[in-house]
């Protein structure tokens, strides 16, 4: 494991700190980097019991490079960038800024680590493993990068299609019906779990990384489009996996207060998305949405070892693809 710095070419102000783990040999499957990104205000250490059970497992004798790092803003010396006059105070940058400091920092590493020269990088797979808003920013990089991702592990993803204040109904506007919602939800529990909502998941929330969220839904309004273009046919391998309803209802109320019944009520819209999440890519090469038992939303924190286990299924189908290629 090694841990450094790298200064962004595009914004040389901005240092992110960065974690390498080298593969012991000629990595299995070949020309591959595996690439962690996490969720808002996640330091990049929520992947460490996941990348520990990896790397313990019994699977693949020479796994692949693991990269993971912290995004401007979750570690002190990551500088913002600075804020944008429309935009909530303290955000700077979207999530289409961060694809784009993402392969910033993988064309880096590649030719530090890797040997891998910038004209060469798309010759370098990237398999992404990303939970909650990390979806967006993987899904915006197979966009602007395509035929570059061989497999994607996704975790949790954040509802990109939605304003988050539209999830939940305002029952003082026009056409509400309280008939429309789960038994037990009153116009007062409705009312607090909107403001709770808007104040914790809202797009509009600020947060410490300055990540600005209110044009998601323009930049990715779909959830099964646009599809991912791996660099081949037979690619990108494509995992889902959600939280599970109950632990996930119990674990916002007791950090934020979020009524349970609430959480149970909004499940439904969480899943067909994730379903959509699952038609990015051909149907031979999908799995899921798989239920992450006893996880809440922060799967790779509740089930490292199921995250471990899943990265490990699509590699092993990345390995057997070169195998048939031999």
């Amino acid at each position: 494991m090694d841990k450094f710095l790298i200064q962004l070419k595009r914004d040389p102000s901005v240092e992110l700190n960065c974690t390498f783990y080298a593969s012991p040999g000629q990595s299995s499957p070949r020309n591959t980097l595996v690439v962690c990104l996490g969720g808002i205000d996640n330091p990049q250490s929520i992947w460490e019991q996941t990348i520990t059970h990896f790397l313990h497992g019994i699977g693949l004798p020479t796994p692949p490079p693991i990269l993971t790092y912290d995004r401007p803003g979750i570690e002190k010396f990551n500088r913002t960038k600075p804020a944008v006059s429309e935009r909530a105070k303290g955000q700077g940058r979207d999530c289409l800024d961060a694809a784009h400091d993402l392969r910033d920092v993988i064309s880096q590493v590649a030719k530090l680590r890797l040997g891998v020269n910038e004209s060469d990088i798309d010759n370098l797979r990237i398999v992404f493993v990303a939970l909650s808003v990390g979806v967006a920013i993987a899904r915006l990089y197979c966009a602007e990068y395509p035929k570059t991702v061989s497999g994607f592990l996704i975790l949790d993803s954040t509802i990109a299609n939605l304003d988050t204040d539209d999830m939940l109904p305002d029952p003082r506007a026009p056409g509400f019906v309280q008939s429309d919602l789960t038994a037990g939800i009153t116009v007062e529990v409705l009312e607090e779990a909107r403001k709770i909502f808007a104040r914790v998941y809202g797009i509009h929330a600020r947060n410490r990384e300055g990540l600005y969220r209110g044009n998601v839904p323009s930049l990715l309004p779909y959830s099964d489009s646009p599809k991912l273009e791996g660099p081949g046919s037979r690619t990108p391998y494509v995992t889902v996996v959600v939280h599970d309803t109950l632990t996930a209802a119990s674990q916002s109320k007791h950090l934020f207060g979020f009524p349970e019944i609430v959480s149970i009520h909004l499940d439904p819209v969480w899943h067909q998305y994730h379903s959509g999440l699952a038609r990015l890519t051909k149907s031979c090469l999908s799995k899921g949405p798989v239920e992450a038992k006893g996880c809440g939303h922060l799967i790779p924190k509740d089930g490292p070892q199921l995250v471990a286990d899943e990265l490990r299924e699509i590699l092993d189908k990345l390995v057997n693809n070169e195998a048939t290629h031999i």
